[in-house]
């Protein structure tokens, strides 16, 4: 097994973000293993050996086959999964752009970046039942401090942009359509504006004008300096928004 020089990987990464002030992510070396606790403990590597750094006004793909752990990656740099091997770091610009390690950071700090840094889009929507889909989309501007009139207003502009009507924005999303879910979903990720933004294939379930918004939504972040790292299932959408790809391939199985 190769000997790990920890203190090198530290130095190395202080350098990378004390040297580089667009730097919002980097991780090294990251790998995840399931343990199936009620099939004997059989354990399944879902990623090995990945590599990537994310700068400001970027936004990196995701690509490979199903299985090559792209979900996984994203799990892990948003800290839902805790990585089993190598380091995650993320440049926290409401703290002075001190660099927090998601691999190893308290739940609060995690909890913390999530408020005011990462923002996260997955293909799903949880909410809480019976909170109107209007307030449901203002919440992170308003855990963020903006007044309720504002964060309202931004909240009905975005979602006007996206196409959810405006007879639906009083009531819970969770009888809404899947691709008026989704709309929501993506009205909530990305409506606080945060600087690095995690997307787990948003536009899955959307028609081809819908799609056509969100990706522009998704432009308009990075052009503002949002650094991005995504899975889109369409070659269109990835065209359109990617200014470069990280393939993955599933760890070989012994």
């Amino acid at each position: 097994m190769r000997s790990i020089d920890t203190g090198f990987e530290a130095r190395a990464s202080e350098h990378a973000f004390s040297n580089n002030a667009d730097l919002m992510l980097r991780a090294a070396g990251i790998g995840k293993t399931f343990t199936l606790h009620g099939q004997g403990g059989v354990q399944i590597e879902a990623l090995a050996g990945v590599s990537l750094e994310v700068e400001r006004g970027e936004c990196v793909v995701l690509v490979g086959p199903s299985g090559a752990g792209k979900s996984t990656l994203l799990r892990c740099l948003y800290g839902n999964y805790l990585a089993s091997t190598g380091s995650i770091e993320i440049r926290d610009t409401a703290d002075h752009g001190q660099r927090v390690s998601i691999t190893g950071a308290q739940p609060h700090d995690v909890l913390r970046l999530r408020r005011n840094v990462v923002g996260y889009v997955s293909q799903f929507l949880h909410v809480i039942p019976r909170v109107p889909t209007l307030t449901l989309v203002a919440e992170p501007l308003l855990s963020r401090g903006v007044a309720e009139p504002e964060a309202r207003t931004r909240a009905a502009a975005l979602l006007a942009r996206l196409n959810v009507p405006q007879r639906l924005w009083t009531l819970a999303p969770a009888t809404f359509s899947g691709g008026e879910q989704q709309r929501v979903n993506i009205a909530r990720g990305l409506i606080a504006g945060h600087p690095l933004l995690l997307l787990d294939e948003p536009t899955a379930s959307l028609d081809a004008e819908n799609r056509d918004v969100v990706a522009d939504l998704i432009v308009e972040a990075r052009e503002r300096g949002a650094a991005i790292v995504g899975i889109f299932h369409d070659e269109e959408t990835r065209n359109k928004v990617a200014t470069r790809r990280l393939e993955l391939r599933p760890p070989r199985r012994h």
